[in-house]
């Protein structure tokens, strides 16, 4: 069976390391798999490293163009998939419907639906959703309600919780190397962040929750790591100065390899205030024993349950953040149990290879 996935992005997001962990765990005997995506994404690499057949596109695919929509139609037709699957790519899932495919697109944010506006192209918006898929991935039940809000019919939506690749050990040396280049101390309490450095993600709520939680702790030796590039990042930086948190605060950049800031870490965060459905650097940071810390935005609280993985805090509340992170910082026991509690929930439910099996069972229903 031949998959076709087209992917809009032009860097290396959530979405392209999803797709890296299905295209890892797929069985290739059964699936012959090939992508299509922006010329110059940085994904391309990672794809060819893979050994999968990569067709760059010369068009953005994300909205509707007629040249992209011819662009895609030519690959189909060359590729001659079964399926085609697409992402947030529009024009994929219009391309793949004329030349014939079964398409299948995946939901990877969750907000609240714009009920305003004019009512004829919100039906129009319905009708093509429900005409432009023969079925829909939500990544979270919260996305699901958000798709049947947008016109999908619940007998076409299929929820496909992320699933992630275990976060490999890391020796010593290498550790050591991260806390030189970071300026860190192995005695330091590091709390990160990793995500787009993009108003969703709430890194202004983690930069004041870290005012706090030093404030409230002064002897326990707080570092907080911020770690990805986006357009927000000489906003937090000016924040950083303005909250006299230079020696406590460490902006990394993107960080191609993950494994070492995971491995240096001792809670999880995540603050998001939209798009969250699945996320992937909860599920990396549990499959690394990692206790979280998550906003009750979208599909953060599924992710957590209620088994001692995590907490939640109201979405924008730096103080509830504050004192969450204080009390595990305070109780060594608990951090353990979080530790043991939050593996265990990684292994049972947010394996890659889990996830890649039901994704291989919906193809094969089509």
């Amino acid at each position: 069976m031949k998959i076709l996935y087209v992917i809009s992005d032009c860097n290396i997001g959530g979405a392209g390391v999803l797709l890296c962990n299905i295209l890892r765990n797929i069985d290739r005997k059964r699936f012959r798999c090939s992508v299509a995506l922006p010329y110059g994404s940085e994904l391309r690499e990672r794809l060819l490293a893979l050994r999968v057949p990569v067709r760059e596109l010369e068009n953005p695919c994300d909205r509707f163009s007629p040249a992209s929509v011819w662009e895609l139609s030519g690959v189909i037709r060359e590729a001659s998939p079964h399926v085609v699957h697409a992402n947030a790519a529009l024009c994929a899932r219009i391309a793949g419907k004329l030349c014939g495919k079964k398409v299948v697109h995946t939901r990877h944010c969750c907000f609240p639906v714009e009920q305003s506006g004019n009512p004829l192209v919100r039906a129009a918006e319905r009708m093509g959703n429900r005409l432009l898929s023969d079925r829909v991935i939500a990544t979270a039940q919260a996305a699901a309600v958000n798709l049947e809000q947008l016109g999908i019919p619940r007998s076409e939506i299929r929820v496909i919780v992320n699933g992630s690749e275990p976060v490999r050990p890391v020796e010593e040396g290498e550790l050591n190397e991260w806390r030189r280049r970071l300026r860190l101390d192995a005695q330091d309490f590091c709390v990160g962040i990793c995500a787009r450095l993009e108003p969703c993600k709430g890194h202004e709520t983690f930069l004041r929750a870290a005012a706090i939680a030093v404030g409230r702790m002064p002897h326990r030796r707080f570092r907080f790591l911020i770690v990805g590039e986006g357009s927000q990042r000489r906003k937090l930086e000016g924040m950083i100065r303005a909250m006299g948190l230079e020696d406590v605060v460490r902006l990394t950049g993107f960080v191609s390899d993950m494994a070492p800031i995971y491995r240096l870490l001792r809670v999880n965060v995540n603050c998001s205030c939209g798009t969250e459905t699945s996320c992937l650097a909860i599920s990396e940071g549990m499959s690394a024993s990692l206790p979280t810390v998550a906003s009750s935005y979208g599909g953060n609280r599924a992710m957590i349950g209620n088994d001692g993985a995590g907490i939640c805090f109201p979405v924008g509340n730096a103080t509830a953040l504050a004192e969450a992170l204080c009390r595990i910082a305070s109780d060594p026991a608990l951090e353990q149990s979080m530790r043991q509690a939050a593996y265990r929930r990684y292994s049972s439910r947010f394996t890659a290879r889990a996830m890649t099996r039901r994704l291989e069972k919906l193809y094969l229903s089509l």
